[in-house]
């Protein structure tokens, strides 16, 4: 994450605001997979920003647009956008419980089935000789969700129902990803309306 986030940086600080070809809006999406994660993924991202010499507004917050200066190699000032998205933002997990949830809120047949996938991991391997730490209990919930729903092929169909889900659809996902529709005019939108823990 950090790696990639320097690279546009690097990327922009070679570009020239009259060629109107750099990043204006950065977008950074990760796992929320422990209790630190959110502050662990804050304070890497202050130290690539303060790295490349690039002047925040503020905070770096979850779910909140912040307001970046930096120089390009010509002594240009341009201004970007930056949005960090620890998903899900109201509790630990990730990603596969936030699909499993928004899943679940839509069908009352798959919520039961993810229910019982879910309570099933959660008595099985007591010991936990095999599912060591909570992130691959985490995917074990997932996976055997999808092991009922596509039992025959597993890998394709699993990609295209991810693939195919009617996203718009799904409350939970239009609400956790809101600030993304103002990736274009982060400011239409404020640089707070956060969604859950900041």
């Amino acid at each position: 994450m950090a790696e990639g986030l320097s690279a546009v940086l690097k990327k922009n600080f070679l570009e020239s605001p009259v060629d109107d070809n750099y990043f204006r809006s950065i977008v950074i999406i990760t796992d929320h997979d422990d209790p630190g994660t959110e502050s662990e993924v804050i304070q890497s991202i202050e130290s690539v920003l303060a790295q490349d010499k690039v002047v925040i507004q503020g905070d770096v917050k979850n779910n909140h647009w912040s307001v970046c200066e930096m120089e390009t190699q010509t002594g240009d000032k341009i201004q970007i956008n930056l949005l960090l998205m620890v998903i899900p933002f109201e509790e630990n997990g990730a990603m596969e419980t936030f699909l499993l949830n928004a899943i679940a809120s839509q069908d009352a047949y798959d919520k039961a089935i993810i229910d019982d996938c879910k309570n099933f991991v959660d008595h099985t391997d007591q010991n936990r000789r095999y599912l060591k730490g909570r992130r691959l209990v985490t995917k074990a919930k997932f996976d055997a969700y999808f092991c009922v729903r596509t039992a025959a092929e597993q890998f394709h169909q699993r990609r295209d129902i991810i693939k195919n889900i009617p996203w718009e659809n799904y409350a939970a996902i239009q609400k956790d990803f809101a600030l993304l529709k103002t990736i274009t005019d982060p400011q239409s939108a404020g640089t707070g309306q956060e969604t859950g823990n900041s």
